[in-house]
């Protein structure tokens, strides 16, 4: 298949890769903070992107780490050693790395 239409399904070189995490504080407060500061500097500061769902106490996302050659184990570390140093933080589970265009993440939550 050509490069073009490689690039343009998202597949080989352009696959694009994800995890899911999930966050759990121990408190419920400055929750708003926290929020933010977690997509502005273990997010956004590692050339990431996420979406899911976040609440006082929990946080749900699909973080997605781009391609295979953007060093993606690396990002994910950088964004769980945030959490580690955080004091806020009571724990968390990353699930595992799947393709987001072509395959089904297995929920850790359920």
């Amino acid at each position: 298949m050509k490069k073009r239409l490689r690039k343009k399904k998202h597949i080989g070189e352009f696959s694009k890769w994800a995890r899911q995490l999930v966050v759990t504080r121990n408190t419920k407060l400055e929750a708003d903070a926290f929020h933010r500061a977690f997509i502005l500097e273990a997010i956004e500061s590692n050339d990431c992107y996420c979406t899911g769902s976040f609440s006082d106490d929990k946080i749900n996302v699909i973080v997605e780490l781009g391609r295979a050659s953007d060093d993606i184990e690396s990002k994910f570390a950088r964004v769980t050693t945030w959490l580690s140093g955080r004091s806020e933080v009571e724990g968390f589970t990353t699930g595992p790395l799947f393709d987001i265009w072509y395959q089904v993440y297995d929920d850790i939550e359920e």
